[in-house]
């Protein structure tokens, strides 16, 4: 039976997603309420799904670098992300990391089914309105060609500098050494053009000030 792996912490959320996945396509849920515990249940059975929410707690991107890991494990994993961000520029480091889909938590109950089925079986889904609010989001990038692109690192190291989060705090949620996240630092820097550390604090804020 296909397994498909629910990462979210809020219950209700898991409760929601078995009853879809068993009336849309038959599907066997897991459910794990963190990243960490997400990876510890895909050691011990791989699943052929995620779906993934992006914020546990205070780690506002956490999703993403969860999105990361599975994709490095597994190119063809459908990854659907289920989340309350609108900011155009979450939801395209989202897509960025390897989502295959993306759906609002609060989209009707129709779209998230064929969100599901589509990303299931194989295909990509955004919603029209997401899918608008990307296409507005790049196109000042490509008539400017000076407006700084992100890895999908960056993004959710820049994530947890907006948050408050040290370099230190940020190298053990990431689990990069402190070296690494320091020189991810430095290269935002130059991105975002921001001269010391407390600027570039300013300039993540803002970054991710379009929810």
């Amino acid at each position: 039976m296909t397994k498909v792996l629910v990462v979210d912490d809020h219950p209700v959320v898991a409760e929601g997603w078995s009853r879809i996945a068993r009336v849309v396509a038959g599907c066997e849920t897991l459910f794990a309420s963190s990243p960490e515990a997400a990876l510890d249940l895909s050691d011990a059975a791989p699943p052929d799904m995620l779906v993934a929410d992006l914020s546990f707690g205070e780690d506002r991107l956490a999703g993403t670098a969860l999105i990361a890991r599975f994709r490095e494990m597994d190119e063809r994993l459908p990854i659907l992300v289920f989340s309350m961000h609108r900011s155009p520029v979450i939801i395209r480091a989202a897509l960025r990391a390897g989502a295959n889909g993306y759906v609002n938590k609060d989209a009707p109950t129709e779209e998230i089914q064929e969100a599901f089925r589509t990303v299931l079986g194989g295909g990509r889904y955004l919603a029209p309105e997401i899918a608008t609010r990307l296409a507005f989001l790049d196109a000042p990038e490509e008539a400017a060609g000076d407006a700084p692109r992100l890895t999908p690192r960056e993004t959710e190291i820049l994530a947890r500098i907006a948050a408050g989060k040290s370099y230190r705090e940020i190298a053990e949620m990431s689990r990069l050494s402190y070296k690494t996240v320091i020189n991810i630092g430095h290269s935002l820097r130059a991105k975002l053009g921001a001269n010391s550390l407390p600027e570039l604090v300013i300039k993540a804020a803002a970054h991710f000030g379009r929810d």
